[in-house]
């Protein structure tokens, strides 16, 4: 007896796939066209669920789609062509990798009579994909089609969640099948076991000075007030991961600080302190430990109780005194219900921490003589938001004085690149104009990041995406000059950039722009940016000497010749 299921009209393999991709909720998707994948096309031609959003380069198309799913919730999609679509799109692969984020990457594969023949752009796609992506996948029979795509949302969309790749052969998008579409497959939901939340009760009753890491299982504006009642309730500091700075109030006398990249010795030596470490929603990884200083390996110097959705990292790294598979913020809501009695000494910690704090994120601005001091922008920035705004942050150093300044208030919503990729910014601001087009967009990118993508502001101006561009132009990689500074004083060597002018470059794509090059024309200049409806580029002609908020290069040469 055949158990095939019950027979309906044939189709395209790439109709199938169109179709699957709106039984998922897939409405929008990125792409540069390919003749590998000319049927999806077709089939995108007439179907009105799903806004396609054409892209110059791959890398920026994929970075749109990692930033669409950091807003939504939902795996972001992205179609390339073989060869080099797929190179092209990997950075893309391995930031979602890196930063946790749903991604189904569909690449256009050769024909199946091509395949292994060393055809024209032919690539072994698990071979390439293998040690970045959660799986990857080959389809070569239409009839396999929509389960594997079922099965692909599912394995991006399970804990730690990441990247998928679906290699779709030519001539089997146009092959027919009368195979009905596969259900949508719901990844597995975690609960909160109530002994454990008696066992973490008792454990921070027993401490004085307990510490909380939180991370991206916050990013939703949802789950934010689950940890700020849990802390608030225990009276713990808490300390957020790298660009994961929003998801908790930075005005709060219980906000221990941002772990960047290399946070200042003083900085660690006062976390360093605490007796109890609990980490929340966070894989624990090198940079928000400080290089796996906090906690120690091999020997953390207090319990630590790690709390996530995703069992494989618990006790990967670090030895852990209690590990929990539970969401975050639910396993937060269920501790926030019981009332604690305080130890004596948790007020002292607490007033520790705030006295630290305020400390550390005062700053005077400075008056360098080769550009502005970026401060003066941030600040203008900040006073004229409020906090429903959606910052994208590209990766560099001019970055350093967003998370030093800006006021966050829990409620802002930050796309940045925990993987640290170069050139994300302005897509993410695109992908984010167009999710949220009534809420402020504002992308801070440096001039070394802005000539990776900058060509994605023609979609900007096409589909008049309010993006808000601010370019901190120093003509150096100021990140890695600051690196070359500390390990080789007074040795540039490749960090210099010669620079077009930004602000002519933006016009001539037909956006707004203006160039600032001095603070007391900040606020000003800052408010005609804002007040544009279109896309907008403020060209920020800044400091090379301020390398940093926290440091500049003669502040560094002077520590080599003491």
């Amino acid at each position: 007896m055949s158990t095939k299921p019950s027979a309906s009209k044939p189709k395209r393999a790439a109709d199938i796939l169109v179709d699957t991709l709106c039984e998922h909720g897939v409405d929008r998707l990125f792409l540069v066209p390919g003749e590998s994948y000319l049927a999806v096309l077709d089939s995108l031609y007439e179907e009105t669920r799903i806004d396609v959003v054409t892209c110059r380069h791959e890398g920026g198309a994929g970075f749109m789609a990692v930033a669409d799913a950091k807003l939504t919730r939902k795996p972001g999609v992205v179609f390339v062509s073989r060869g080099p679509g797929a190179t092209n799109v990997s950075i893309a692969a391995h930031l979602a990798e890196q930063d946790g984020v749903p991604l189904v990457i569909f690449v256009g594969q050769v024909a199946e009579h091509e395949r292994g023949r060393g055809s024209f752009q032919e690539v072994d796609y698990t071979a390439m994909f293998g040690h970045i992506a959660k799986s990857v996948f080959e389809v070569s029979n239409p009839d396999k089609l929509s389960e594997t795509i079922s099965r692909a949302f599912c394995d991006a969309q399970t804990p730690t969640k990441g990247p998928v790749i679906i290699s779709v052969m030519e001539d089997m998008l146009c092959a027919e099948t009368d195979i009905p579409n596969f259900p949508v497959l719901k990844p597995p939901v975690s609960g909160v076991d109530t002994r454990h939340v008696q066992q973490v009760r008792e454990a921070i009753e027993q401490a004085e000075r307990p510490l909380i890491i939180a991370g991206g299982g916050f990013d939703a504006l949802e789950a934010r007030p689950a940890l700020k009642a849990f802390a608030e309730a225990y009276q713990i500091p808490v300390a957020t991961t790298f660009k994961h700075q929003q998801i908790f109030d930075n005005r709060s006398d219980l906000f221990a600080g941002h772990l960047g990249f290399k946070i200042p010795p003083a900085h660690l030596a006062c976390l360093q302190k605490h007796d109890l470490l609990i980490a929340l929603g966070t894989r624990l990884g090198d940079t928000p430990t400080q290089n796996y200083q906090l906690p120690r390996l091999p020997n953390p110097d207090a319990p630590i109780i790690h709390i996530t959705d995703d069992a494989r990292v618990i006790g990967r790294v670090f030895p852990t005194h209690l590990g929990v598979v539970s969401h975050p913020a639910d396993f937060c809501d269920a501790l926030a219900k019981y009332a604690p009695t305080m130890p004596e000494g948790r007020a002292s910690w607490v007033k520790e921490i705030k006295d630290f704090m305020q400390n550390f994120c005062s700053y005077t601005p400075k008056t360098p003589g080769d550009g502005m001091d970026f401060s003066y922008v941030v600040n203008a920035l900040s006073a004229q938001l409020g906090d429903a705004v959606i910052l994208t942050m590209d990766s560099g150093n001019f970055s350093s004085w967003v998370h030093l300044l800006w006021p966050f208030s829990g409620r802002e919503q930050v796309l940045a690149a925990i993987g640290g990729a170069m050139g994300l910014g302005l897509p993410a601001g695109i992908a984010a104009a167009l999710r949220a087009p009534e809420k402020p967009v504002i992308s801070f990118v440096g001039d070394g990041g802005i000539m990776m993508t900058g060509n994605e502001l023609g979609i900007a101006v096409a589909r008049q995406a309010p993006v808000k561009l601010v370019i901190a132009n120093n003509h150096s990689f100021g990140t890695i000059r600051l690196h070359q500074e500390k390990a080789y004083p007074e040795r540039v060597s490749s960090t210099a950039l010669l620079n077009p002018d930004f602000t002519a470059w933006a016009r001539s794509f037909g956006a707004w722009a203006e160039t600032l090059d001095r603070p007391e024309n900040a606020s000003d200049a800052v408010a005609r940016f804002l007040a544009q409806k279109g896309p907008a580029v403020l060209n920020v002609l800044t400091s090379t000497e301020l390398v940093s908020a926290f440091i500049s290069v003669a502040q560094i040469r002077k520590m080599h010749s003491s």
